[in-house]
Parts: structure tokens; C-alpha cells; sequence
């Protein structure tokens, strides 16, 4: 069952389901939340994803712009050239992939997961596309996905540019009982 507006909000103010908003009333849709850009970050070269992940290789990243305030997003990571933005835009080259990074937080509970979208702005203003996953049961932290221009384009850290929307399990899982868990917390690799 897809949770509507109202009760997406009760969990949210019960239970901290979404944390980090600004201004709750004004970011949920009908059926879901929106989130904000807190980071975007360049990847220059690709890395490698291999059977046994001793062997894996993360990119390369380049540039990072970050809002003022979510520096931790990007703490553990190797990145030269770090601007940190009070207000600002970033400007997109077409066809480079870039990280971009949640300001918004999840504390998925068991019985819960989370289904992850571009909101339609994105790809009407910068011609962009958002590539996702799910979110599953007992998944805590920020989000991390790559954003993809197919023009050149500019985007404003702090804009709402995915909803997430909630769906209830019939039963219960847990994100940190599988085989692989890697990425608790918002880690990018």
C-alpha cells in the first residue's frame, strides 16, 4: 500500500521517517515528499564493479559544490576542489555524469520502503535525467544518485529535484540483514 500525504506526514512527525526538511507542508506532494539538492559532484572516470567487491574500483571524482551546511556529505571522500555555496547554481555540461546528493535524510522503518523519482521540473529545465533505485526497509542516511544532462544546463543547490514516496510491506525486512549493505548512511562507495 502507497502511504498518501496525510499519512506520510503522521510518519514523519512520529516517527522521524524523513528529517533535514525545510518546510514540510510546503515539500510533500499528494503522495510523496519532496527532497533538495545538498551536493552535486563530478565523476571524470569511471571505476569498475566486479564480482567480489575487494575488487571494485570507485570513480574518479573532480569538482564538488556543496550547499552551506552539508560539508559532512562528502567528509570520507578523495575531492580537490571543494566550493561550498550559501545561494547558488551549478552549471552542467551535457552528457557528464555528476553525484548529486540528498539534503534530506531517511530513518526507513522495517515494514517500509521507499520508491525514488525525478520530479518532471528537472527534466523540463535542465534537461536531465536521474538515475535511481529503490530505497529499501531499514534504510537510515542521505541519498546519493547521478544525474545526467543531455544539454547544458544549470541547477540551484537547495532545489527540490526528487520525490520519494513510501510504500508499506506486508511483513517485515531489514536493510542491514542482506549479504551486501554497503551504503548505511549515504555512503557513495
Amino acid at each position: 500500500m502507497h502511504l498518501s500525504r496525510d499519512a506520510l506526514k503522521q510518519l514523519i512527525l512520529d516517527k522521524q521517517l524523513v528529517t533535514g526538511y525545510v518546510d514540510l507542508d510546503g515539500q510533500l506532494t499528494a503522495n510523496g515528499i519532496d527532497v533538495r539538492l545538498a551536493a552535486v559532484i563530478e565523476i571524470i572516470e569511471g571505476g569498475k564493479l566486479a564480482v567480489d567487491k575487494k575488487n571494485n574500483k570507485p570513480p574518479k571524482l573532480g569538482r564538488a559544490w556543496v550547499l552551506k551546511g552539508y560539508e559532512d556529505r562528502l567528509l570520507e571522500y578523495k575531492i580537490g576542489n571543494i566550493q561550498i555555496v550559501e545561494h547558488g547554481s551549478v552549471m552542467l555540461e551535457a552528457g557528464k555524469p555528476y553525484f548529486v546528493i540528498t539534503c534530506e535524510q531517511v530513518n526507513t522503518p522495517d515494514d517500509h520502503m521507499f520508491h525514488i523519482h525525478a520530479r518532471t521540473s528537472l527534466f523540463r529545465f535542465t534537461q536531465s535525467t536521474l538515475l535511481c533505485t529503490v530505497g529499501e526497509a531499514g534504510y537510515r542516511g542521505f541519498l546519493t544518485f547521478v544525474l545526467v544532462p543531455f544539454l547544458k544546463s544549470e541547477i540551484e543547490l537547495g532545489m527540490r529535484f526528487a520525490q520519494f514516496t513510501f510504500t508499506e510491506l506486508k511483513g517485515k525486512a531489514q536493510y542491514d540483514a542482506q549479504k551486501q549493505a554497503n551504503y548505511q548512511g549515504g555512503k557513495l562507495f
